[in-house]
């Protein structure tokens, strides 16, 4: 019998993911019964609000367990066009240009591979969650990364290159914290209004924000904008993978629709009657998770900021504290090295900088989304650490 063959697929580009290896050592470690701290990725420590796991358990009792609509169910997709108007100010949001995701990543990845043709050209920050310029690789698309520091400056650079298809927006930003002022969405607003192309806009983290900064979503102010949002990081439900997408294009909505139906081909009943317990009933739970995660922030940044080895940069949002390396430790050459050095000495883990982009050399990334008396004890271990 001749042998199959396997010829060279884009898929071959993609990584595993670099915060897999860290992920995998912590749990080794755990296994041997050594004490170690999980910072090294983002995962809500909170509970499901009680009325959303009721919601969730009603649905099951009910037998609302068969095929959905692979865009979503009319109740969804309702709650979540009435929350794109009312609390993002996109006004022309209507169920009828909403899709329900499984998960922000595969909101992420029908977006991309509905917006690119082959070779086009995404402008992107650096340093940004891995995933994005993954995604946009398997798109056949482009990734041109640009200084986060100064974003809309750089991407001036850009404005007479024919390639350039979207500008992608993540505020608050996956690693650094960074949010995003008006006046800066405004900015990114004007050279895509120039150039006539799309933003992508990643708001997963819209309700992780701090000392009272003013979320904008950018479809509030520009129609050619696809805006992404996710219920991992608002109502810790991270494990149920329910993400969203909101665009006015007839054109990509459709595409999207037929990347839905040839790949989940829709998402899980019972979680999204839970989204809707979520986005329809009280909220207070966002707000008090909010304030914990302030308070996990102050408690890491204080603790890192008298470190020998670290300088961190205040988050305005997220639960990320990106931190400079302004010292090595002698066994130490570059961000990797220092990730394990770090987790050998204390068991904190953490992920480096590089995995984020080239402009990550020389830092690392703490998650304060763990419990906070865990990262309590994490940040005394860091801030002692030698």
């Amino acid at each position: 019998m001749k042998q199959s063959t396997i010829g060279r697929n884009i898929v071959d580009e993609i990584s595993f993911g670099a915060i897999v290896k860290i992920r995998d050592q912590l749990l080794e470690m755990q296994r041997q019964g050594k004490k170690v701290y999980r910072l090294e990725s983002g995962d809500p420590s909170f509970s499901l609000p009680p009325h959303v796991k009721e919601a969730i358990k009603q649905a099951i009792e009910n037998n609302k367990t068969h095929y959905t609509d692979s865009t979503g169910i009319p109740e969804l997709r309702k709650a979540i066009a009435e929350k794109l108007v009312r609390k993002n100010k996109i006004k022309d949001a209507t169920p009828e240009n909403v899709i329900v995701s499984n998960g922000g990543m595969n909101a992420l990845y029908v977006t991309f591979r509905s917006l690119l043709s082959p070779g086009d050209e995404v402008i992107i920050p650096d340093p940004m969650w891995t995933e994005i310029a993954e995604i946009i690789k398997l798109a056949e698309g482009v990734p041109i990364r640009l200084p986060v520091e100064n974003y809309i400056e750089e991407m001036q650079k850009y404005e007479d290159d024919d390639k350039v298809k979207a500008v992608f927006v993540n505020s608050p930003h996956n690693p650094t914290g960074l949010v995003f002022t008006p006046k800066q969405i405004d900015g990114i607003i004007s050279f895509a209004e120039s150039k006539g192309i799309f933003i992508v806009s990643d708001e997963a983290y819209e309700d992780v924000i701090f000392d009272g900064r003013e979320h904008v979503s950018p479809g509030s102010k520009y129609d050619n904008t696809i805006s992404l949002f996710s219920m991992s990081k608002t109502y810790a439900m991270s494990g149920l993978r329910i993400g969203y997408a909101h665009t006015n294009s007839e054109i990509l909505y459709d595409r999207m629709k037929k990347l839905l139906r040839c790949t989940i081909n829709g998402v899980n009943s019972a979680t999204q009657y839970g989204a809707v317990a979520a986005l329809t009933g009280p909220q207070e739970f966002v707000g008090q998770m909010r304030s914990e995660y302030q308070k996990r922030r102050d408690i890491i940044f204080n603790a890192v900021s008298k470190s020998r080895y670290l300088e961190p940069v205040k988050p305005g949002g997220t639960f990320y504290l990106w931190a400079k390396i302004k010292e090595y430790p002698k066994e130490v050459k570059d961000s990797w090295d220092m990730t394990y050095y770090l987790l050998d000495k204390t068991g904190v883990g953490s992920s480096p900088g590089p995995v984020f982009g080239p402009a990550g050399d020389g830092y690392i990334r703490f998650a304060f989304s763990a419990d906070t008396e865990h990262v309590r004890e994490a940040s005394e271990l860091i801030e002692k650490f030698e």
